[in-house]
């Protein structure tokens, strides 16, 4: 089956679950900024001008990232491969994807 249209696609599929539709969220809550303190890894997606893709694993003891506010968080650089490609992108078009694990918790907000 070709599909070739959002309209196409949205076709084969119901709607949103509202518990889906809610997790997205304009800034921070509290849950949130928890999750984030107990995580000890996430995955950094990023984009440049051309559409180059990367997902990039960070990682460190719980709490390893920094709360600034609700909108800001401090993600430390750590000694890795020196491609840059996450930081290049975030230079390019400032836009990030990031993904938060907790082992054990079935639940993973993103922004």
């Amino acid at each position: 089956m070709l599909i070739s249209s959002i309209s196409e696609l949205r076709g084969l599929y119901g709607p949103a679950r509202e518990r889906s539709v809610k997790k997205e969220l304009p800034s921070l809550d509290h849950h949130a900024l928890q999750f984030v303190s107990l995580s000890p890894c996430l995955v950094l997606a990023s984009s440049g001008m051309r559409g180059e893709l990367d997902a990039s694993p960070r990682g460190g003891e719980p709490g390893f990232v920094k709360v600034l506010d609700a909108s800001t968080l401090l993600i430390p650089d750590s000694p890795g491969n020196n491609r840059l490609d996450s930081l290049e992108n975030i230079i390019q078009t400032g836009q990030v994807g990031l993904l938060f694990l907790v082992p054990g918790i079935d639940e993973t907000p993103a922004r």
